[in-house]
């Protein structure tokens, strides 16, 4: 048996209040979330907030998100299929959640997730036409203004 610790940031813990509060049912859901979250506020509400998007197919595509998902699958807080949080999960998220207190950007997505609440489609809807996603190509990085 190996023991695997990790260690949580602010992105993860954003990743779980999101996911606590939101009902994403796909990843490329959440990927096209935070793209728009991060497009739509400026660089003073997002210190530290630094994800590479990528265009795709479908919207978006960040590895850094990815990234921080796949830690969390790893370390038991999330349910292996689906984006749901283990009990484990729900846990942490209530020891922890009053960390996004002092954070800008937390709070700006948590305006665009009631802006959009149970119609959480129209996020991937929105972001094909989105001005910064129409100028650029399959597979490339997105330039996102101010950083």
């Amino acid at each position: 048996m190996s023991v695997y610790s990790l260690t949580y940031t602010l992105h993860h813990i954003l990743l779980i209040k999101l996911l606590a509060s939101l009902p994403f049912d796909r990843t490329r859901t959440l990927h096209n979330f935070l793209f728009l979250a991060v497009a739509s506020s400026s660089p003073l509400q997002r210190p530290g907030i630094h994800y590479t998007f990528y265009k795709s197919n479908s919207g978006v595509h960040s590895f850094d998100i990815q990234g921080f998902l796949n830690d969390l699958r790893r370390g038991g807080m999330l349910q292996e299929k689906t984006l749901e949080l283990t009990p484990k999960g729900t846990d942490f998220y209530y020891q922890v959640a009053e960390l996004l207190r002092y954070e800008r950007f937390p709070e700006h997505c948590m305006k665009i997730g009631l802006k959009y609440k149970d119609n959480l489609w129209r996020v991937n809807h929105e972001v094909i036409f989105h001005p910064l996603l129409r100028k650029s190509k399959t597979g490339r990085k997105i330039q996102l203004p101010g950083l």
